[in-house]
């Protein structure tokens, strides 16, 4: 009986570590996020991509988003090169149904609207995804530490997320020291490396609260060979926000 005892308090005990655990993964996941300004911010800043055979092209964005009642808005305008100067992408997340994306293209005066999915949900022509302007992870899925890993010589807590629904998984590094979402590795079934997110060069957003955001971001696909690489150049905290200024019409600009 003693011992039955002591098996049922030990498994007990190590169910109560292993969940311990998990809640702490999950907290600093959502906390990671907490960090990144997502909400209210302007963005200058320089697109490169590269295709599979490594040729590359670059582009210059103005990015702003906003929430508005739940409606997470993303807007993104060309400024250079000339031959998109002018194209506007904006997308609306939506809590209770599928999103929107509409286009606004200076050579038709016409703007296009499409539903949104994971493939079209892209920044034009790059594998950057618009969603890295508004969300960086969901949160509904499970995790659980796998360890710690020096990355670029930061120490960081390695995070396993999982989806309920999906036998593929990813693997988050967060700093110990200021938990930053440094990078992101997205596996298959098989363990095979699907795609790498990294983040770097943390800056701090003047007037907001103890926010921040990457001056550098690296997605590298290798399912498909392509490569995108983000620098920020500028980042303004947006104090007051119009839902006006998230509309698309043919005469609306970022740029002054």
């Amino acid at each position: 009986m003693k011992k039955i005892i002591l098996i049922i308090s030990a498994t007990i005990l190590m169910f109560n570590v292993f969940a311990d655990d998990n809640v702490e993964a999950k907290r600093l996941i959502e906390n990671s996020q907490k960090k990144i300004a997502l909400k209210n911010i302007l963005l200058n800043l320089d697109l490169e991509t590269f295709d599979s055979k490594g040729r590359s092209k670059s582009k210059s964005l103005i990015v702003s988003f906003a929430e508005f009642e739940q409606q997470k808005k993303v807007l993104v305008e060309f400024i250079a090169p000339e031959n998109v100067l002018g194209t506007k992408i904006l997308t609306t997340d939506y809590p209770n149904k599928q999103g929107i994306i509409e286009i606004y293209m200076p050579s038709t005066g016409k703007i296009q609207t499409i539903k949104s999915n994971k493939r079209n949900l892209k920044i034009m022509g790059s594998e950057i995804p618009i969603s890295q302007f508004s969300t960086a992870l969901e949160t509904d899925y499970n995790f659980s530490f796998a360890g710690k890993e020096l990355i670029n010589e930061i120490l960081c807590h390695k995070v396993k997320v999982e989806n309920p629904d999906k036998k593929d998984y990813g693997i988050v590094f967060i700093s110990i020291d200021d938990e930053h979402l440094l990078r992101v590795e997205k596996y298959d079934v098989r363990n095979k490396l699907l795609s790498l997110t990294e983040l770097s060069d943390y800056i701090k957003i003047e007037n907001s609260v103890n926010k921040v955001y990457p001056q550098k971001v690296k997605v590298k696909n290798y399912k498909t060979g392509k490569s995108s690489n983000l620098k920020v150049n500028n980042v303004t905290y947006l104090s007051r926000v119009d839902i006006e200024d998230f509309k698309l019409s043919p005469i609306a600009s970022l740029i002054n």
